[in-house]
């Protein structure tokens, strides 16, 4: 036997913190959560590195940001790049002597961009899917299906990127008791996309009509005009159906700390968060606002703590294999400052009450709620994060291009 401890990673995609009673949400979406949280370890400013799946995920499974590229081609390459240029969280795993398993229902987080390394069992869900093959082909081809209709068929059949957690959750706990009798410590991973638009929770946990939700997201995939005579109606609808799917994946953390035993380090966090029109009338993910990347983030079954100070989602590996090592984590573990970044040319420094974003329309600082702020010294802080890191970035990337080169010529 070992003295390791096993360890269960849950990822919510586009979950909001200020939706969480631990984070002080009085709207009681999240009591599973909010008992597991409060004997705990609490992450009060967990950030994320970006804005989106695809960005965030590769950086918390590798503990380091994607090179920035200028052109959306070379994004998923970039993405498989890091993933493979790095000891990812089931290969840092393994190499501890761990069991080790994935299950997603998110394609950005498939084996196509080779999530699955590492993983002695993987499971995405993505055989004979039509999602897979327009990531993989392009929204231009394959008959002229654009992304969007890719995702509203596969959306009616209830796969990949629309699958709830139900459908499969009974692989996961049948994965978990067949690891528990074995000899080795596991780690686990699950990608749960309930709380990923469009918001449709099952019958059990609607607050509202079937078709009350239908058309809210309706008006959102439409593109969520707020100009026209339904829109407030519209808008509150769909907050409304987002709820619901905050509270339908609380009942799967539940069942989740019960199937794992007291002593597994049971963490959960969201990948980001979800603009619902608060900033510019921008709703969805991607860009860097606040309520996109200030992110959820708690381990259960560790002792009860706090951490104030920003926390990177950057900071997962390193968090989780000191938790699988039994290390009890105290709240020096943040950070007085951490970043985000997107594919729009945004950079964003945050402080924890306050916050530093570079666009290429310009810089500002504000606090956590959007309110400006003119203090110089925040501003220096800002720019001299950004730049070093940005430096530092260009000089990794220069290094990566000229292996390459030598590989490429039978150089090395």
């Amino acid at each position: 036997m070992t003295d390791k401890r096993d360890v269960v990673l849950v990822t919510v995609d586009s979950f909001r913190s200020d939706r969480c009673g631990f984070l002080g949400s009085d709207a009681g979406l999240t009591p599973a959560m909010d008992r597991l949280a409060g004997d705990g370890l609490v992450f009060e400013n967990a950030v994320a590195p970006a804005g989106a799946t695809s960005g965030s995920s590769s950086t918390f499974f590798t503990g380091r940001y994607p090179i920035d590229r200028s052109t959306a081609s070379d994004r998923k390459e970039v993405m498989r790049q890091n993933l493979k240029a790095s000891r990812t969280l089931p290969q840092r795993f393994k190499d501890m002597g761990y069991r080790t398993a994935g299950f997603t229902a998110n394609p950005w987080t498939s084996r196509f961009f080779g999530y699955d390394a590492g993983f002695d069992d993987f499971e995405d869900f993505m055989e004979n899917d039509l999602t897979s093959d327009t990531i993989e082909k392009g929204a231009d081809r394959g008959g002229g299906l654009s992304a969007l209709t890719s995702q509203v068929v596969n959306w009616w059949q209830g796969q990949d990127m629309y699958m709830s957690w139900d459908a499969f959750y009974d692989q996961i706990t049948d994965w978990l008791d067949e690891a528990r009798r074995g000899d080795e410590p596991f780690f686990c991973w699950i990608f749960l996309v309930d709380v990923h638009m469009p918001y449709l929770p099952p019958k059990g946990y609607r607050s509202q009509s079937s078709a009350a939700a239908y058309a809210a997201n309706a008006w959102l995939f439409g593109g969520a005009k707020q100009n026209t005579p339904l829109s407030g109606m519209l808008h509150d609808r769909l907050l409304r159906a987002y709820d619901d799917t905050v509270r339908f994946t609380d009942e799967f953390v539940d069942r989740m700390a019960r199937a794992v035993d007291d002593d597994t380090a049971l963490c959960v966090h969201a990948d980001h968060g979800e603009s619902f029109g608060e900033r510019d009338g921008h709703y969805g993910h991607g860009l860097l606002y606040e309520e996109t990347v200030r992110v959820p983030l708690f381990v259960a079954n560790h002792a009860e703590t706090r951490v104030e100070r920003p926390f990177s989602l950057a900071g997962l590996p390193d968090l989780l294999t000191r938790l699988g090592r039994g290390e009890t984590i105290d709240d020096s573990v943040g950070h007085p400052v951490v970043t985000s970044r997107n594919n729009d040319g945004w950079r964003v420094v945050h402080g924890g009450s306050w916050r530093y974003t570079r666009r290429p329309e310009g810089e500002s600082v504000e606090t956590a709620d959007g309110e400006p702020l003119e203090e110089e010294a925040l501003y220096d802080i800002g720019r001299s994060v950004t730049d070093h890191e940005q430096s530092a970035e260009a000089e990794r990337g220069r290094v990566i291009d000229a292996a390459a080169e030598l590989a490429d010529s039978g150089t090395i």
